[in-house]
């Protein structure tokens, strides 16, 4: 059997037309034994619906604000820059891809994709709507480079995200605003940050179905619970 093949949406830049993706999402799957293939910014979601069966796997990486109007919300001053073609394409395949029970691993904007596609909503901006309401309010949006681990996430126990780590506490990155506000159908709120913000999200039913709010792209070369992710995911794929 040959390396699964792991299909990346890609990230878009207004400025200059380019699709592209950080480099380190590449290296965590190749390292983790995959083969990252990027995907076109598809105009017709018909022609990335013939496709599905090309692939082992699907990658939701960072990137901007989903729109709120598709989760039922207008937007408020503290929204981010949306691109409504991604937001069409992410939208409209996640479900297509989970009929299917192919893996799904989401990262920052992903799992906040994972959530909408499933009916959920967020917290357009974690300062203004949440704030550290709980008394206990973590920097969400750290100053400190890509691999510095800045807060601590709880996990539960009887989750996918536990079996894979093998423990209910370890430390992340962080760099968004936005956050799951309500969980979306059948989603299972696996992990939170101390002040109560969730940080992991996953379907109890399905193959592999894990979002995580960090950026484990940046920690799977010097972090070993970050590299078990990666390694779980793959091996899913498989």
């Amino acid at each position: 059997m040959g390396k699964p093949v792991v299909g990346i949406f890609a990230q878009y830049s207004e400025r200059d037309g380019r699709l592209m993706i950080g480099r380190d999402y590449f290296d965590a799957l190749e390292r983790a034994g995959a083969i990252p293939v990027l995907l076109p910014l598809f105009s017709d979601v018909a022609d990335m619906e013939e496709i599905l069966g090309k692939f082992d796997g699907f990658l939701f990486p960072g990137g901007p604000d989903v729109n709120p109007l598709l989760y039922g919300e207008e937007t408020s001053a503290e929204c981010g820059n949306i691109q409504p073609a991604r937001d069409k394409l992410e939208l409209s395949l996640l479900p297509a891809i989970l009929r299917t029970q192919m893996p799904v691993f989401g990262i920052c904007r992903g799992i906040q994709v994972m959530n909408i596609a499933l009916g959920g909503t967020l917290f357009q901006d974690v300062d203004a709507e949440y704030g550290g309401s709980k008394g206990m309010g973590v920097g969400h949006y750290q100053k400190a480079g890509d691999a510095v681990q800045t807060h601590s996430v709880y996990v539960k126990k009887d989750t996918l995200l536990y079996d894979i780590v093998g423990k209910q506490k370890f430390f992340v990155n962080s760099f968004h605003h936005q956050a799951i506000k309500v969980p979306g159908e059948g989603i299972l709120a696996s992990a939170a940050a101390p002040d109560g913000v969730i940080e992991a999200v996953e379907l109890k039913n399905h193959k592999f179905f894990l979002g995580v709010q960090w950026h484990p792209e940046h920690l799977y070369d010097c972090d070993r619970d970050m590299e078990k992710l990666w390694n779980a995911f793959v091996e899913s794929c498989k």
